[in-house]
């Protein structure tokens, strides 16, 4: 009987260790990488098409029949802002499917695109994406969305920048358009490590058959310089035509850039023009900050590829989104240094409007945050009053009300050396020293002139 029990012991243990084996969870933060562009379908109405992007390395995986399988669930709305109805409220599921989770299998990044017709207004589109195996990861972007009218005259649609652009007669294919398969990329990076030849695709309106016309596409710098340019003449046969091409980033150092294209009629003058900012990775080029990067490299040259990552992570509140995603891409430690190196170089200087912060300060408060605000067994940078300290640093003054019988705790930070003097409001709403921001005065920060009604 006991060598019987000994082998059903062993036998659970064994299904318990298979099923543990058979769920594949990433440590790194889900990322969803979305972009969309507005192409002409009539007088009064316009297309839009979205597109999603996915780091399958970053999703869930079963292991089911041999082939390891994930699942995103992706909510999409598009909000009329003057009537505040929805004219989109999808929900759709993702298959996901990988036949192993080696390194070359997840490197690629998993792409689909969907498309709606909205009459011409202002909207917000709301995407939230989540890993339906482990649902407290998930990812959202929240961006306005302006279809115009498109008039008589010679106009463009939106650019678009892509991965790869070949022809096609698959009509049913879902990157199917205009007799081409038009791949894009959503997370809009570009170079040596991804895509070195950037493809663009755009369609232009209203052509003058008769003209011939200068088509030039130019690769901006953020100082406004041309990095580079490319020119053709073309007379086009159709009246609406597609404009594709490709452009090859691959000695272009790392950084933000803006894609513009123009085409200007037979005197020189530019009769249309459009532009798409997008993002360059390319590790192999040393940009001019070359002294001041080795610099700061030489500062995290004791860290392994993990403390980068964690280093990066608590960094989150002065990186852009684009920089959070490409970020998740790389996966050495010396291209994470770099890339932090980088990071730091422009933080320290100051961008977005923001005072610059040294790396070391900027850790402290990190350090500082988890001190004085841990709640809920959450660190002390991951709650508000930790990334509002983070942010903006210690405040000129903490105003400070207990609980009491009609109002729950809360605390009023004042900052009187930003924009004229600026509050945040605390309240612990769950009673467990937690305290929520409910309301700023701060530009950019949540604001809500009733949040008097937590504190109930």
């Amino acid at each position: 009987m006991k060598r019987l029990l000994a082998m059903l012991a062993i036998a659970v243990i064994a299904v318990t260790s298979m099923g543990v084996a058979q769920r594949i969870t990433p440590s790194g933060r889900f990322v969803l990488n979305l972009d969309y562009a507005k192409f002409r379908n009539n007088d009064s109405t316009g297309y839009l098409e979205i597109y999603y992007g996915f780091y399958p390395r970053l999703i869930t995986y079963d292991l089911i029949n041999g082939r390891f399988g994930g699942l995103l669930k992706v909510y999409t709305r598009i909000k009329d802002t003057l009537t505040q109805t929805y004219l989109v409220n999808n929900v759709s599921n993702v298959p996901v499917a990988v036949a192993d989770t080696t390194e070359q299998s997840l490197r690629s990044t998993f792409v689909t695109q969907a498309g709606h017709l909205l009459p011409n207004g202002e909207y917000m589109l709301e995407v939230v994406v989540i890993d339906s195996l482990t649902p407290s990861r998930r990812d959202g972007i929240r961006l306005p969305i302006s279809m115009k009218a498109y008039t008589g005259t010679i106009e463009s649609s939106d650019l678009e920048l892509c991965s790869n652009i070949k022809t096609s007669d698959q009509k049913n294919e879902l990157f199917y358009k205009n007799s081409l398969e038009v791949m894009p990329n959503p997370t809009l990076i570009f170079g040596v490590a991804s895509h070195p030849m950037m493809f663009s695709y755009a369609e232009i309106y209203n052509l003058n058959l008769e003209q011939t016309y200068t088509v030039k596409t130019q690769v901006v710098g953020q100082d406004g310089k041309v990095v580079k340019e490319a020119s053709k003449s073309r007379k086009y046969a159709v009246k609406n035509a597609v404009e594709a091409g490709t452009t090859n980033v691959a000695s272009i150092p790392s950084g933000k850039y803006r894609f513009r294209l123009t085409i200007a009629d037979d005197t020189g003058n530019a009769v249309v023009q459009t532009e798409k900012t997008f993002y360059i990775y390319n590790p192999h080029i040393q940009g001019a900050q070359v002294s001041s990067v080795s610099i700061k490299a030489s500062e995290l040259a004791g860290l392994t590829g993990v403390e980068l990552a964690e280093e990066f992570r608590r960094a989150q509140y002065v990186a852009t989104d684009p920089e959070l995603k490409t970020f998740s891409q790389i996966t050495s430690a010396d291209g994470r240094r770099e890339f932090l190196a980088k990071f730091w170089t422009e933080v320290e200087v100051g961008r977005m409007g923001r005072s610059g912060i040294p790396r070391m300060a900027y850790l402290q408060r990190v350090s500082t945050a988890n001190q004085r605000f841990r709640a809920m067994s959450r660190e002390g940078w991951r709650t508000d009053r930790g990334r509002v300290f983070i942010i903006y640093s210690e405040p000129d003054e903490i105003e400070r009300f207990p609980s009491s019988e009609n109002s729950k705790p809360y605390e009023i930070w004042n900052y009187y050396g930003i924009e004229n003097g600026v509050q945040f409001v605390f309240v612990d709403r769950s009673g467990f020293g937690d305290f929520v921001l409910v309301h700023s005065t701060k530009r950019g920060e949540l604001r809500d002139d009733e949040w008097q009604r937590f504190l109930q």
